[in-house]
């Protein structure tokens, strides 16, 4: 039995020696600036699948909404691919100005995300909120495939 075993494994040992499995290590997702007015586009090494912009707003409570207190900002949502997006709104999560990231608090406030799917080159936009009084400084959005995109907020 023993060496049935050593002699399937060989072949695969000897696979995977030659095509270099390799995990590749986790680079930190660029963050957009507030203001790309101005910006050098030779810099990016290509656009990301989502553009976001986000701007600090004023929390405006939302019918049924606890809790609190909360920070807010509008967010921008751009499909920037030749396929469709899938925009969640748990897929949101503020960083504040302190460091710490939070998750979105979906139901807080008016004007949030709907669950969507953004056709190419289609844009939404909506309100998300984490519960803190901290500022945000960086709105993240994870896409359904594992994407991400994060914006500093202006």
């Amino acid at each position: 039995m023993r060496k049935l075993l050593i002699t399937l494994a060989l072949p695969l040992l000897a696979v995977l020696a030659v095509t270099g499995c390799e995990v590749p290590a986790d680079e930190p997702t660029a963050v957009q600036p507030a203001d790309s007015k101005g910006a050098d586009p030779s810099e990016s090494k290509a656009a990301p699948p989502v553009k976001l912009t986000a701007k600090k707003i004023a929390y405006k409570k939302a019918e049924f909404a606890t809790g609190g207190p909360y920070s807010c900002a509008r967010v921008v949502v751009t499909n920037q691919t030749k396929g469709n997006v899938e925009v969640n709104p748990f897929g949101f999560e503020i960083t504040g100005v302190d460091g710490v990231k939070r998750k979105a608090e979906v139901g807080a406030a008016q004007g949030e995300f709907d669950a969507m799917t953004l056709a190419p080159g289609e844009k939404a936009s909506g309100t998300v909120c984490a519960e803190t009084e901290v500022a945000p400084k960086v709105v993240t959005f994870s896409e359904g495939l594992g994407e991400t995109a994060r914006a500093e907020v202006g």
